[in-house]
């Protein structure tokens, strides 16, 4: 793979390279193998089935928020946090692009994550809900959400959907593998 100077490749947080959903479900006291497993089957592809959880958007969120800082601090990383990071870098700077929820706990938390990862002080990193207002010919955005993808590519950048089965991409064995794939392709195609 050769490198490709000049990409800003964007990667998600939550969904994509943590867990966020499960330990999220336990937080509200909703059992979430049970769950996902009902998402998976009855609602693929929605990204918040109030139908199935049974709490208002809203109401899940701010219940997270109560429990500050270390949540988010806390997330597990998915398995494939490693492989996919490292094999992002090799096409361009790879810098976190997330989202906190409006209350400084979050974006407290989520830093301190990547601050346990990458060392204090590390600034790879965006903390914003207007994604797309970072889209550009050379920009590429890894997210588990559809709409911040199509945001993003209305704006000019390139966006790849993450596999998850709360997405059009629905899960798969190997996201890694289908991701720096598509990476390739939309290198290869503005070489």
């Amino acid at each position: 793979m050769p490198m490709a100077a000049g990409w800003d490749i964007y990667l998600d947080i939550d969904g994509v390279c943590v867990d966020f959903i499960g330990p999220a479900l336990a937080l509200v006291n909703l059992e979430a193998d049970t769950l996902l497993t009902r998402w998976a089957r009855d609602f693929p592809g929605d990204f918040y089935p109030e139908a199935l959880l049974g709490i208002p958007r809203q109401d899940f969120f701010l219940e997270i928020d109560r429990h500050g800082a270390d949540f988010w601090r806390g997330l597990p990383a998915y398995p494939w946090f490693n492989a996919l990071h490292q094999g992002l870098g090799v096409y361009g700077e790879v810098l976190f692009l997330t989202a906190p929820t409006g209350y400084p706990d979050c974006l407290a938390g989520k830093y301190q994550w990547l601050c346990d990862r990458f060392g204090q002080g590390f600034d790879n990193c965006i903390f914003t809900s207007h994604k797309a207002r970072l889209a550009h010919g050379r920009a590429i955005l890894i997210d588990d959400s559809d709409a911040n993808i199509q945001q993003f590519r209305d704006r000019g950048g390139q966006g790849l959907v993450f596999p998850q089965m709360w997405n059009s991409a629905g899960a798969c064995a190997d996201p890694v593998r289908v991701v720096l794939q598509a990476v390739a392709k939309i290198v290869d195609r503005h070489a």
